[in-house]
């Protein structure tokens, strides 16, 4: 038999049913108050704010039953606009923006045109203070290129390094150098001809291993490569060899160009180089190319047809390429065979560039005139015209490209030989002041340079005094 409940008991559950009932009825009055809130505020909103009639009309009509027709509202004359109520508070306004710019409507907004590969090659370790020659080239190029001095073309710099320099590479990485070790091109030993074969790994300023520059033409991810000397100097863009290689040389740009002797530009445009006539006598037929300058795009059949005649050794002694291309230093490598590739091989490709602007060296036009019948001493142009400009009174204003030979490194201090020339000074100073921009945007730039008093309006106090010893190097 149940026990019956105990009167306790009863009026403790008595007392839990009250008090939930309690909470549900003050939670559903609570709600019911914040919506009635929300209508009154949102209602009173709408009905002061003379610019949202049209939506207020919508708004009645949908909460209006489907049988009443909405009355319409007249539309509220434009002036003078009604006051709202004191207590009602205007809707936010909602700011405007102009449309965007297209990019290409907008300078500072405009794409590269293009990405050049600018390139240099390391066969060794035995140059001196390749790591000062790689840093300020490629601020040089820096300053020179998008978005600077309103250059349409973006850059990139490649090193090839040959596996004999692999300890070196470090400083080309930390400068943001793209590294890509490689071996020389071909094997020196299968080649055919035995003159050459003997004589092109111990001549020249690295043997075949100088081949390395032939790699510029694998890069074909870059419509463009420059390929250039550690001690280069760029002064000013390149864009309008890029714009008549990638235009065509009819382009205003390839109309333009400051071209020797005058010669016609083709429409389709594979190399630029320059010629070092400081390297022949006056009358040599076929001068050799500058090797530390070259602006191509890269082929890789011309990378292979270039192995192939080397390979094949058709380089005479006494004689050159095809018994013509030879006879100076560096015959045998860069300088020799691109000059055969370009005037032998593939003529009316390639355009020969004014050594005074571009690839700049300040060399002499003149040399001795030899042969019978010539009195000692006369002076004759050495690339073979009656006339020749003389490179050493170009404006440093015009030039684009400086190459640091005949008037020595930078990185051996040569106050005496640049004090004989004054374009020479010029290079240099360039030289020095890009590198002193380069080091006032480093977070560890070299301490103390403001301390050396030693022509500092050539050396920038990078310079303790004569010689390469007094040199102030780059540390990375």
């Amino acid at each position: 038999m149940r026990e019956p409940r105990s009167p306790r008991l009863r009026t403790q559950r008595s007392k839990r049913k009250f008090s939930l009932r309690t909470i549900l009825t003050v939670c559903a009055s609570i709600i019911i108050s914040v919506q009635f809130y929300l209508v009154t505020k949102y209602a009173k909103i709408v009905s002061t704010n003379s610019l949202e009639n049209d939506r207020f009309d919508k708004m009645r009509a949908f909460d209006s039953p489907k049988s009443v027709e909405p009355v319409p509202v007249p539309v509220p004359e434009p002036d003078p606009e009604p006051e709202p109520e004191q207590d009602s508070q205007p809707l936010p306004v909602i700011p405007t923006y102009p449309e965007p710019v297209k990019a290409e409507e907008s300078p500072a907004s405009e794409l590269p045109k293009a990405t050049i590969a600018y390139a240099v090659s390391l066969t060794s370790c035995n140059a001196g203070f390749t790591a000062d020659g790689a840093a300020v080239l490629k601020h040089s190029i820096h300053l020179s290129s998008y978005p600077n001095k309103n250059s349409k073309y973006a850059y990139k710099m490649i090193l090839f390094a040959h596996p004999g320099a692999l300890e070196c590479v470090k400083p080309f990485e930390k400068l943001g150098y793209e590294v890509q070790m490689r071996e020389v091109p071909i094997n020196a030993a299968e080649i055919k001809g035995d003159f050459y074969r003997e004589h092109v790994v111990k001549s020249g300023c690295c043997g075949d291993k100088e081949f390395l520059k032939l790699y510029a033409y694998t890069l074909v991810d870059y419509p463009i490569v420059v390929h250039l000397d550690l001690d280069s100097l760029i002064l000013q863009p390149f864009d309008d060899l890029f714009d008549a290689m990638l235009d065509g040389g009819s382009s205003a740009s390839g109309s333009a160009l400051p071209i020797m002797h005058n010669n016609v530009v083709p429409e389709s445009i594979e190399a630029f180089y320059t010629k070092d006539y400081n390297m022949i006598n006056p009358g040599h037929q076929h001068p050799g190319v500058q090797g530390g300058f070259l602006v191509i795009k890269p082929n890789m059949n011309h990378f292979e047809e270039y192995k192939k005649v080397i390979l094949e050794g058709n380089f005479r002694q006494g004689g050159g390429w095809a018994g013509k291309w030879g006879g100076y230093f560096g015959a045998q490598q860069i300088q020799g065979i691109c000059s055969y590739f370009f005037e032998g091989l593939h003529p009316g490709t390639a355009v020969e560039l004014n050594r005074c602007i571009y690839n700049s060296m300040n060399d002499a036009p003149k040399g001795s005139k030899r042969g019978k019948n010539v009195v000692p001493g006369t002076m004759a142009c050495r690339d073979g015209k009656e006339t020749c400009e003389d490179c050493r009174e170009t404006d440093i204003e015009k030039i684009k490209s400086v190459h640091f030979t005949l008037c020595q490194k930078p990185w051996i201090c040569p106050l005496l030989a640049i004090r004989k020339s004054p374009l020479c000074e010029e290079f240099h100073k360039r030289w020095f002041s890009i590198r002193k921009d380069w080091e006032e945007q480093r977070s560890d730039p070299v301490e103390d340079v403001g301390a050396v008093d030693f022509h500092n309006d050539v050396f920038h106090g990078f310079c303790k005094g004569q010689g390469d010893s007094n040199y102030r190097h780059i540390t990375l």
